[in-house]
């Protein structure tokens, strides 16, 4: 039975059936989320994992195999069995099938297909389902030794798992770096006392800013620094870009360099920190005029890169701008250290980007919008606010994908993306893309009324976009439905439901068109 499908979808004889495993698949739900929240390292989260797998599917045997972020050496293998006598074999059978299946570049299932590395080792109606996070492959599970072969639902319900612990596991990951930072800190002599009780904000959940400054602030007071600066590094354009100052700024957030060009550059690309103790007269610095102004002199500069393993995050910059002193190696040990506490943090802020967002449109997620929606219905009933929210569909998209391909449709996502992207106001209003090819709004402190005429601007804007495919025009339309608070509903489902209902009669009345939800009766 396909448990993806929404309930109106389902046939009238076969609704009782699918509810009863929808309640299955939300009750596994809960006892995952449970897990994410309780257990805060890789470990006990996999393990507890594999027991909800022996009770949920009725198995004897359950593993594991993570990858560790792409890097094997940092992976780690889990197994799990309740067949006395066979332990060492089971073990080893099923590392050596996981390691084959994440040794190979695809990540396609495999059920019950013949291997030889189960060949007298007592497995049975087996699974392997892989973990991936934003597209990257993060590991796999293998499940077996039941007595009916796995079908449509278990796979279904090891993709609820395994989705459910996605964020679960990047939690685990920055919690255990953060571990590892303290555990650093603890060592320190006397003097960096100061940075160890500033790493602990890193469980703060502060913004990256208001931790880049924290962190900064204590690692000035250890030692005399006049200027610090934070660059990020983006591989697509190879850039480093400066993004945090803190002291003396003039106008150096329009430096920018590449990979290898001048010193932050370089200890970038040799992934080592560089001391030049004659700042800006070293032959590798790379001056920066500007008409506006002169830079000031750099008298003594280090470069430490920030690094997520061996992936480049950036580069810190730590200036002087006096003649009075230069930099020495015990400074650069503590330096080092809260260079490594904003490579934790950037990391932290990567992970989160790339679990509240879709890859392909840059728009939130739907687990995200769910988590928004509910929050803004709740500030909405509190204060008494309107808010508004628009479900889109773009119409015929199915032929698009047919017709073109689905590379072209992908182009086309991106630009309604765009669109959405350039037509709300950032910072404020919220875009999101629920999969394929719907989307939606949600629209702080704005009413009916202006809600339908940015409803009708986007459409108009979609509509005049203009595709070519092999010299040929190819144009789309898009549909929408629209519900307000309170007017269509009180709560984030009744808005929901109320939109989609909009947006079911865009369609039927001949798309491209925005439609009002119907006034809710109160009961």
């Amino acid at each position: 039975m396909d448990l993806t499908r929404k309930l109106a979808d389902v046939p009238r004889e076969e609704r009782d059936t699918f509810l009863r495993w929808k309640y299955r698949e939300l009750q596994l739900v809960k006892q995952v989320d449970k897990l994410t929240d309780r257990h805060l390292t890789m470990g006990h989260l996999i393990r507890a994992s594999l027991e909800v797998i022996h009770r949920f599917f009725d198995c004897e045997v359950a593993g594991f195999q993570i990858l560790g972020g792409g890097r094997r050496k940092d992976g780690g293998f889990f197994f799990s069995t309740r067949r006395a006598g066979q332990e060492e074999d089971l073990r080893a059978a099923t590392q050596e099938i996981l390691n084959g299946y994440l040794n190979e570049p695809f990540a396609d299932l495999m059920v019950n297909e013949p291997v030889s590395a189960l060949k007298g080792k007592g497995i049975r109606n087996y699974l392997v389902y892989p973990m991936a996070i934003k597209s990257q492959l993060e590991g796999a599970f293998f499940v077996a030794n039941r007595d009916r072969p796995f079908d449509e639902n278990d796979l279904h319900f090891i993709g609820v798992i395994s989705s459910q612990l996605d964020n679960g596991v990047v939690h685990a990951r920055v919690l255990e770096d953060h571990k590892k930072a303290n555990n650093a800190l603890q060592q320190r002599a006397r003097e960096l006392e100061a940075l160890y009780e500033m790493s602990l904000s890193l469980s703060f959940g502060y913004d990256f800013e208001t931790l880049a400054q924290k962190v900064l602030q204590s690692a000035m007071t250890l030692v005399s620094v006049d200027r610090i600066s934070i660059m990020v590094y983006d591989p697509k354009i190879d850039e480093l870009r400066t993004i945090f100052v803190l002291g003396e700024k003039q106008k150096i957030k329009l430096v920018k360099l590449t990979m290898g060009k001048g010193i932050a550059g370089l200890a970038l690309l040799s992934r080592k920190p560089i001391v030049a103790p004659m700042g800006s007269e070293d032959d590798r610095f790379i001056p920066f005029e500007f008409p506006s102004f002169k830079p000031r002199k750099i008298y003594s500069l280090i470069c430490i890169p920030l690094l997520a393993g061996e992936k480049p995050l950036g580069v810190m910059n730590f200036s002087i701008l006096t003649r009075k002193k230069v930099f020495s190696g015990k400074d650069l040990e503590t330096l080092s250290v809260a260079a490594h506490l904003i490579s934790l943090a950037l990391q932290r802020q990567q992970f989160y980007q790339l679990s509240i967002k879709d890859e392909l449109t840059d728009l939130f997620t739907f687990r995200y919008f769910k988590e928004r929606l509910a929050e803004e219905a709740n500030r909405a009933r509190r204060y008494k606010m309107a808010f508004s929210l628009i479900i889109l569909d773009l119409d015929k998209f199915k032929s698009i994908n047919d017709t073109y391909g689905h590379p072209f449709g992908n182009i086309v996502l991106q630009a309604v993306a765009g669109v959405l992207h350039n037509t709300i106001r950032n910072g404020v209003d919220m875009a999101a893309r629920f999969g394929g090819e719907e989307m939606a709004l949600i629209l702080p402190h704005t009413g009916e009324q202006g809600t339908f005429i940015l409803a009708e601007r986007i459409r108009a804007k979609v509509e005049s976009l203009v595709f070519e495919h092999d010299g040929k025009p190819v144009k789309i339309t898009i549909s929408g439905g629209l519900a307000t608070f309170p007017t269509h509903g009180e709560t984030a489902e009744e808005l929901l439901e109320a939109a989609d209902a909009a947006l079911y009669r865009s369609k039927e009345e001949g798309r491209n068109r925005m439609t009002v939800a119907e006034t809710r009766v109160k009961g």
